[in-house]
Formats: structure tokens, sequence, C-alpha cells
């Protein structure tokens, strides 16, 4: 008996996630003030902290900036893994220092980190973030049930999918996005997946998301009245009726 419990699932009613705008990949930039300024005031390299920080900076940017999908982003690591090699084989073989004296000419440049301005910085932008987190908590709330996917929003009506079967499938379209907070994009099809029915970007920690949707998708009952309601969702797809959500065998 107890170990049919411990294999058994819990299961759960329902699934509720946000979605963000882009302004939550800058929570490297917000925490980093704070810690550097423990850091350096502690007596770390400033130098070495300054080339971190222009780095993590430099990520964040691209985040908010540019989406890089994975096959782009393979492509570029492969090319400077290339560059750099091709670079260590011309120095050695053929005395070409190019690469070193570009290497030279950054570790030159003398690049320490502003205590100070990394604070300011974190402080000016923890204000925008706070209320961005607060707006999206009563703006871009979704909830989803056997029955229905919700989308809630303060002070507006409602969006809410109901009566049909559904396909949910999550993408990652930018690789620096899922790096910083696991985000993807979580779309919603008609039951025949012919149909796409919502995209919703920027949900954080989308595999979390979706493990807890295949829990709800599984501890979905089937009976026949529930197999005749998909039976005529599937052939009414296109304007979205039934009473539960499928999964998508093409998901993740």
């Amino acid at each position: 008996m107890g170990l049919k419990n411990m294999g058994r699932r819990k299961k759960i009613d329902s699934v509720v996630f946000y979605t963000y705008p882009k302004l939550i990949f800058a929570w490297p930039v917000v925490i980093l003030g704070p810690l550097l300024w423990l850091l350096t005031g502690a007596g770390g390299n400033e130098e070495v902290i300054g080339w971190a920080y222009l780095i993590v900076l430099s990520l964040v940017i691209l985040t908010l900036s540019v989406d890089i999908e994975r096959n782009h982003a393979a492509f570029w690591a492969v090319a400077m893994a290339m560059f750099f090699f091709l670079g260590k084989w011309l120095s050695e073989a053929k005395g070409f220092t190019l690469f070193g004296d570009v290497y030279n000419f950054l570790g030159g440049l003398d690049v320490s980190y502003d205590r100070g301005f990394g604070l300011a910085l974190s402080l000016t932008l923890a204000v925008p973030y706070s209320v961005m987190i607060v707006w999206t908590r009563l703006q871009h709330r979704w909830r989803i049930t056997h029955n229905e996917f919700e989308h809630y929003s303060w002070g507006r009506s409602d969006d809410s999918l109901a009566r049909g079967a559904k396909r949910v499938r999550s993408t990652y379209p930018d690789l620096l996005e899922f790096l910083l907070c696991g985000a993807g994009t979580l779309i919603v099809y008609s039951a025949t997946g012919r149909t796409e029915l919502r995209r919703i970007p920027h949900v954080p920690w989308l595999f979390l998301v979706r493990k807890r949707i295949n829990r709800l998708l599984e501890s979905t009952s089937v009976t026949p009245y529930n197999s005749d309601i998909e039976e005529s969702a599937n052939e009414e797809d296109d304007r979205g009726g039934g009473s539960s959500f499928g999964n998508d065998s093409d998901a993740l």
C-alpha cells in the first residue's frame, strides 16, 4: 500500500503562470549592484570585477534587443572557436599576432568597476522593475484548468478559451532568454493542431510550467462523454468547440 501511494502522482486542478515584458531579463543588472558594492568594499579585484560586470551587462543588452535562435548561437559559437584556433595557429606557425595584439589592447584599457555607478544603476532599475512585477501580476495572469484557458487582466475584460480540446506546445525562440530566465513561448493550438489560437511569449521557467501542464493533462479523466465532446471538437476545431486539453506530441 505504501509503495502504491509513493508511485501515485498528486493530481492538480489548475496551472497558474504569468507572462512578462522583456524588462524581466534585466534582473542580473538589478542584483549585481548591491552584491558588487559589498564585494568591492571587501577588497575584490576591480579589474576582474569590471570585466565580469561588462560581460553581464552586454549579455543583458543583447537579450533585451535581439533574439538569437539556437541554430544561430551554435553557428556563432563554432565560428568564434574557429577564429580562436586559427589565431593560435597563425601565431605559432607564421608569427602573425593579431589576436594576441587585440588581447593585449583590451588588457591595457585598465577597465575597473565603479561601485557607485553600479549601485546607482541597480537602484534606478529597481523602481520600474518592481512596478513591472506588480503590473504583470494584475494584467498578465494565465490560468489553465481541465475545461478552460483563461487570461485575467485587471480593469479589462478577461479572455477565455473554452468549449474546445486544445493542444499546447512550448518553444524557445531566444537562447539568451532561456539562459537568463528559462523563458520561452507557449503556443495554444486547436485540437487538430491546424489553427493557432494563442501565442504567449516570455513565460519564465517555461519548462517547469510545461511540466505542471502535462500533469494537469494527465489527470484529466477520460469518459465516453468527454470522448464524444472531443470528437465533436475535432470536427469544429477552427471554431474552438469541446471540454478538455490535449497534449501535443511535438512539444518540448
